[in-house]
């Protein structure tokens, strides 16, 4: 991978933990204690609003009402098995070095759409692409390789297509179209979690094929009475609130670059 290709995905890293829960709200509290001896009104503004930026994306009713701002359009939707002629299960990332396994294996995010897949899979028939490639500056098997590997030895089901070059959801819907062309398909199941749901219909209907969304993973509020641990922070919360603003700024930055 060239010094150019590693920089940027370096960069980008570094972006996201900087300015994405929980970075962000320590960033900012960190700006407000060092400009407030010399600017003290920014100085307390940064502050002020650091501390509601860390405390709000890490309390769950916070972060649930985020994740629903992306989820609602899928939330009641019934699934038309039907109408898809393939299921295209997105890539999520890796964990490097898995110990117990002595390999990367795919993230949690990743395991989470895969299940699903196999069961959309042995509900319909419908066959399966996995697609992601290795988007880390090192030389690593791509992510559908290792969702493939996962596919096969936990589930006994082997995916009639692998895509392994792409390294963004806009290129994993355009590399996906031109093997799904190849069989003359253009109707297929897109899955991945509801809040990534949106950008990645886009990606695939601009790749020119007709996605239906299959979502999963649902992080917006849940049914019956608030808890009293709804209010207090969480770990969890600060998750889905990253997620839900990292889709947020892919899809304003989208116009310019495709992430």
């Amino acid at each position: 991978m060239s010094e150019a290709l590693v920089s940027v995905f370096s960069l980008k890293v570094m972006l996201e933990h900087l300015l994405l829960p929980p970075g962000g709200g320590l960033l900012l509290l960190l700006l407000g204690f060092l400009l407030r001896p010399v600017w003290r009104t920014v100085g307390r503004f940064l502050l002020v609003f650091g501390f509601l930026f860390a405390l709000g994306t890490s309390v769950p009713m916070v972060a649930q009402q985020l994740a629903a701002t992306l989820e609602r359009p899928y939330q009641h939707q019934a699934l038309a098995l039907e109408r898809a002629e393939a299921l295209v299960v997105l890539g999520a990332g890796r964990v490097y070095a898995q110990r117990e396994y002595a390999d990367d294996v795919p993230s949690a995010l990743a395991l989470e759409r895969l299940r699903y897949a196999v069961r959309l899979h042995r509900t319909s028939g419908l066959p399966i692409l996995l697609t992601g490639g290795n988007t880390a500056p090192i030389d690593r098997r791509s992510e559908a390789e290792l969702m493939a590997e996962v596919l096969f030895r936990d589930y006994r089901i082997s995916p009639r297509w692998l895509e392994t070059k792409s390294r963004n959801t806009c290129e994993n819907a355009a590399r996906a179209a031109e093997m799904l062309a190849e069989d003359g398909l253009g109707n297929v199941f897109v899955v991945t979690h509801a809040m990534h749901m949106p950008r990645a219909l886009r990606c695939f209907r601009d790749a020119g094929l007709k996605p239906l969304p299959a979502p999963m993973g649902f992080r917006g509020p849940r049914e019956g009475p608030l808890l009293v641990s709804d209010f207090l922070p969480r770990v969890d919360a600060i998750e889905t609130s990253r997620f839900a603003l990292r889709e947020w700024v892919a899809r304003i930055a989208s116009p310019f670059r495709s992430w």
